[in-house]
């Protein structure tokens, strides 16, 4: 019986590693095995309509792309550029005849996407942008004071989620919402009394965006086989 059993824990023992390995050979990565990555890519023109100082009076206008990974993942990056439409009272000693004053600068980062069920023709996408901002303001009637203005310079991050439509295989549109969160913001000083202004809140710059994009690229993308496939076969190459 001791025999027996001794006989069927060595047996166990010289098979569990094959059955480990069927198991291994089963697992569905995004990563690694015989799976061979699928890489795309693709660039976008985005319009944001903003909160700035807890209204929707921001404008930015700028653009993203990156590389999709098996059609479920985008790494790239994106940047936005503060169109002038939102005006602030300059409390700065000299400035006082200053008028039209508007919010100007941008920010840009990485930017990370996941997109669901990339095929469908409506699908859901979440994302982050991670990086910094500079804003300032500006006299529409004295440009010359551009530099004399406070800046902040901050960290921004910026999650977001949004619905895509595939139009055509290299076309989509995007429509989404993110909330931007700039810690660091800070508009502070009278650069000629040396006394400290507190011009907006230092949460001026946090706030909801309504976002849209248009998105042009190869986003089914191809593995590297693919590839070497259609170059061979571009040259001739048996």
């Amino acid at each position: 019986m001791i025999k027996t059993n001794f006989k069927l824990v060595i047996v166990v023992f010289i098979l569990l590693p094959f059955c480990l390995n069927a198991q291994r050979e089963e697992m569905s990565t995004l990563f690694g095995g015989n799976k061979e990555i699928r890489t795309g890519g693709y660039g976008a023109f985005e319009i944001k309509l903003s909160q700035l100082d807890s209204d929707f009076s921001g404008l930015l206008l700028g653009g993203r792309g990156g590389v999709i990974i098996n059609n479920v993942f985008s790494i790239g990056g994106a940047g936005y550029g503060l169109v002038p439409t939102k005006k602030i009272n300059c409390p700065i000693s000299g400035h006082e005849n200053e008028k039209n004053n508007f919010w100007t600068g941008g920010y840009g980062g990485l930017f990370f996407e996941y997109i669901n069920s990339s095929n469908n023709l409506v699908h859901f996408t979440v994302n982050t942008l991670i990086g910094a901002g500079g804003i300032t303001y500006v006299s529409h009637s004295d440009f010359s004071n551009f530099n004399k203005h406070p800046t902040s310079v901050t960290l921004v991050l910026e999650p977001g989620i949004g619905v895509e439509l595939n139009i055509f295989k290299i076309f989509r549109m995007y429509l989404g919402a993110s909330y931007r969160y700039a810690p660091g913001f800070e508009f502070k000083y009278d650069d000629i009394n040396n006394v400290q202004n507190d011009i907006v809140p230092t949460t001026a710059f946090n706030g909801l965006s309504v976002n849209l994009a248009f998105k042009f690229g190869n986003f089914t993308g191809h593995t590297n086989a693919e590839r070497e496939a259609k170059i061979k076969d571009l040259f001739g190459i048996e």
